[in-house]
C-alpha cells in the first residue's frame, strides 16, 4: 500500500503527471515512428493517400499526430 501523503503534496501530484502525460507521449511517439517507417519502407506519401480521396475532396486544415498542416 502507497504511503499517506499529506494534501497538496507537490511532489505526488507531478510524479502522476509524469505516469500519466510521459505514456501518452512515448506511445504518440512511437506510433509516429512505425507509421513513418512503413510508409517508407512501402515508397507511400501523404500526397498518395489524399490522391485516393477523389476529385472532391476540398482543402482544409487538420491535425495529424502532433502537428497542424494544410491539405490541398
Amino acid at each position: 500500500m502507497l504511503p499517506k501523503t499529506p494534501p497538496g503534496d507537490s511532489m505526488l501530484a507531478l510524479t502522476n503527471a509524469v505516469i500519466y502525460f510521459g505514456s501518452i507521449i512515448a506511445f504518440g511517439a512511437t506510433a509516429r515512428a512505425i507509421c513513418r517507417r512503413l510508409m517508407r519502407r512501402y515508397g507511400v506519401d501523404l500526397s498518395d493517400v489524399h490522391e485516393q480521396a477523389g476529385p472532391n475532396r476540398g482543402e482544409r486544415d487538420v491535425f495529424l499526430l502532433g502537428a497542424w498542416r494544410k491539405e490541398k
